[in-house]
């Protein structure tokens, strides 16, 4: 090895060893991009699985069980809507990032620390009779953990499926510090049901 080759040698080793030892400053410099600080909402069957209950009759039980994850960069303050409809109601908008117009049946509010992960369970049936034309189905009670929960949803009959159809949702909201309300936080999950007489 030539005289040259050691001092390249030399020089590489140096520049490296300049860059480990400069690093920490130069790590204090360098902007890492900002990644986006979110909440992520899901929705799991009765087998914590994507099995989820369809055909419902009324007043039968099945748990359903909802995961929030925090990801905002601190511990958060949530609030979840419980919220029904049937075929014509409004349902949340992802795409204008709006919750539905419908009102909330009932509420769950929880804290989730950052990073966190929180698993709510929701038992939950349905209390529905259908009138004696059999075109109208009323629903009187969604009973959450054990709390009855008033609706006057009222469904019609669907001839092209042959059936009565109701959509369970739960939309999640964030406590605004700023603002010292509850935002709606653009997530939310839903299950389209139908309800056997």
């Amino acid at each position: 090895m030539g005289l040259q080759q050691y001092k390249t040698l030399i020089l590489v080793i140096a520049v490296v060893a300049a860059l480990f030892v400069a690093s920490p400053a130069i790590e204090q410099i360098v902007i890492f991009p900002q990644t986006d600080s979110l909440t992520e909402l899901s929705i799991m069957g009765p087998y914590h699985n994507a099995t989820y209950p369809y055909n419902i009759v009324s007043n039968q039980k099945t748990t359903l069980y909802l995961d929030v994850k925090n990801h905002v960069g601190s511990t958060a303050l949530y609030l979840i809507d419980v919220k029904f409809r049937n075929q014509t109601q409004s349902a949340p908008d992802s795409f204008n990032h709006t919750s539905s117009d419908q009102p909330a049946l009932g509420q769950i509010s929880f804290c989730v620390a950052n990073n966190g992960t929180i698993e709510l369970p929701i038992d939950i049936s349905f209390q529905y009779n259908v009138e004696a034309n059999n075109e109208t189905l009323s629903m009187q009670n969604i009973i959450v953990n054990g709390a009855p929960l008033s609706t006057d949803t009222t469904i019609a009959w669907n001839p092209d499926n042959q059936g009565f159809y109701g959509n369970l949702f739960f939309e999640l909201y964030i406590f605004n510090d700023t603002t010292n309300t509850f935002q709606y936080n653009e997530r939310f999950v839903s299950l389209w049901l139908k309800m056997n007489t």
